[in-house]
């Protein structure tokens, strides 16, 4: 009796100890997204939610496919909670080559490595897979990713428009006005020679 006590004593001793470290708080990392959005809203980019989130130990991958348009541009964010450590991001296409990574060293570059992210111009129109890898975390940590675009797709057939800059513009003054109309010419009168 005494042995089970102490072993049941023992078990939420430990239970206690360990649980901020089991933890995780979906709701901060996709706040964590939501904040990196809001730049590139300002930009053009239609960001929605892919409804891909969850939790994971270090270690933990995750693949998203995207439907992408060719000419189109894209935005790709992972953000984390506090105990995502280091997030990464890897694009590939459908022939599985990598378009680009985001795996910056949080302790090298000064990132916090609660987000990950990537930014391309789609060169088919087709799917890519996104990896979202938890590198590091401490405990259970959560993930959560928003996919972004800008352009504008045409009838089918065509290329699709990307605007494929920041849109500028300019306040001017009232405009120059135009030249007056030249007055028709004149006939010479029949009675001078």
């Amino acid at each position: 009796m005494k042995l089970q006590i102490l072993l049941i004593s023992g078990g939420c001793t430990a239970l206690f100890a360990f649980a901020p470290l089991v933890h995780a708080d979906p709701a901060k990392a996709e706040d964590e997204c939501y904040n990196m959005a809001v730049h590139y809203t300002a930009r053009g980019f239609y960001l929605s939610p892919t409804n891909t989130s969850g939790v994971g130990t270090a270690g933990f991958v995750v693949k998203v496919m995207i439907p992408v348009t060719k000419g189109l541009d894209y935005v790709i964010f992972v953000g984390g909670d506090k105990f995502a450590v280091d997030l990464d991001l890897y694009v590939y296409d459908e022939v599985g080559q990598l378009i680009l990574d985001d795996r910056r060293d949080p302790r090298k570059s000064g990132a916090n490595g609660k987000f990950a992210g990537a930014k391309f111009r789609a060169e088919y129109t087709g799917t890519v897979e996104a990896f979202v890898h938890i590198a590091v975390a401490r405990g259970l940590a959560s993930y959560a990713l928003l996919v972004g675009r800008r352009g504008i797709e045409s009838t089918p057939g065509e290329e699709p428009r990307s605007l494929g800059w920041e849109p500028t513009f300019k306040m001017g003054g009232s405009p120059t006005p135009a030249q007056p109309a030249p007055a028709p010419p004149t006939r010479p009168s029949p009675k001078q020679p």
